[in-house]
């Protein structure tokens, strides 16, 4: 009989250990998957910002051996601590915790990346949190290990358990600031030359950041689209838009020194934004940057009559102007229709258009509020629509 016992006992003893190395495996190749997907996908923007902000730009970034050395780090880290605290069974996946917390304290970050002396709060409060986790789990010793008898599902199952708990604490606890990732997304590419590229970050989103809208003037003007894009995104900030703004905690990697390097001046002392566009628009052809930066100041204010005198001034011809331009220009011409500017034939598209969305505006409407959201549905992608209700 006793024999009988010790055999199942045994037993039971190897049935464990294959179960525990069930175990080990599910939760290693879960942290793996997660760590390699967090880093390379969710996180790509922050990792790369980081480590411009430490190489001041003087290497390449290539995300994937990045999260791939990251990743290793982890798992020495996660085999490291597990010696001291030899956690098994249905809490194996507990020896991850350090690790996931190393992913928090990669991952943290806000604007303050580009600043010098940057730091957060995740860098003294991992390694305290770690020494106190494992002090704790040390100490407890017995407690912490399970029955021999677990049998395989549930062991796996706990485990799967505590690893998705932690990857979505991991995922709350990091940076998930969309706008923040966009804007380092976009000035990733920009500064790669893809400006086509950075315009189709968010671009179907409805809400936008300053920085964001800062971003995109300055891709649509070195990609020459800026006439064609000008109005396909939200457009919240007027002519201040068209820069940064001054408090530095606002801004990421570009600044309005970025601006004012690319357009070849900076402003005079006392000069407001839109007097020193008009000063370098009115050197001559060598500032086309400027120039546009200039147009798409007064229609972003709006001021109409100084549009018209630019367009004059700059002689444009209107069969060479860009879709905003031209829509403006429409809109001039019918309030004022002694202009003589020339503008392509009245049967062109965009007349077409003005008279349009002229029928469409003279419509019944319950209300202002539902004017403008029905307008806003078909022509909210226009100069006139952003004229007249933005």
């Amino acid at each position: 009989m006793g024999w009988n016992n010790n055999r199942n006992y045994y037993g039971y003893r190897k049935y464990n250990k294959s179960a525990a190395r069930l175990s080990n495996l599910v939760c290693g190749l879960l942290f793996i998957i997660f760590s390699m997907v967090y880093l390379a996908v969710f996180q790509k923007d922050l990792l790369e910002a980081i480590h411009f902000s430490v190489a001041k730009g003087n290497s390449d970034f290539h995300i994937v051996p990045a999260a791939i050395i990251v990743t290793v780090i982890l798992l020495i880290l996660e085999w490291g601590l597990n010696l001291l605290m030899r956690l098994r069974g249905s809490v194996k996946a507990l020896a991850y915790l350090p690790s996931f917390l190393g992913l928090i304290t990669m991952t943290g970050f806000g604007r303050d990346v580009y600043m010098g002396g940057f730091s957060h709060v995740w860098w003294w409060l991992m390694p305290l949190l770690t020494v106190i986790y494992v002090s704790i789990v040390v100490m407890a010793g017995r407690k912490f290990r399970p029955a021999v008898n677990q049998d395989t599902l549930s062991m796996t199952i706990w485990n799967i358990v505590l690893m998705l708990a932690m990857s979505i604490a991991t995922m709350c606890l990091g940076n998930t600031d969309r706008y923040f990732h966009n804007e380092l997304r976009m000035e990733s590419m920009i500064a790669k030359g893809n400006n086509s590229e950075a315009l189709k970050v968010a671009a179907k989103s409805a809400r936008t950041t300053r920085t964001m809208t800062a971003l995109r003037m300055l891709a649509m003007t070195k990609d020459g689209k800026t006439g064609e894009m000008l109005f396909k995104y939200p457009q919240n900030y007027r002519a201040g838009g068209l820069f940064f703004d001054s408090d530095s905690s606002k801004t990421l990697r570009y600044t309005n020194d970025s601006i004012y390097t690319y357009l070849g001046e900076k402003p005079k002392y006392g000069e407001s934004k839109m007097e020193y566009l008009k000063r370098l628009a009115q050197k001559g052809d060598s500032c086309m940057a400027a120039r546009t930066y200039y147009l798409a100041g007064l229609m972003l204010e709006k001021r109409m009559d100084e549009f018209s005198q630019s367009l004059e001034e700059f002689a444009w011809k209107g069969d060479t102007l860009q879709r905003y331009y031209i829509e403006a220009a429409l809109m001039y011409k019918e309030m004022n229709p002694e202009w003589k500017y020339e503008i392509p034939a009245e049967d062109s598209v965009y007349h077409k258009m003005l008279i349009e969305y002229r029928n469409r505006q003279n419509g019944s409407y319950k209300s202002v509020t539902e004017e403008r959201n029905k307008m806003r549905l078909e022509f909210g992608d226009t100069f006139w629509w952003y004229y007249d209700y933005q």
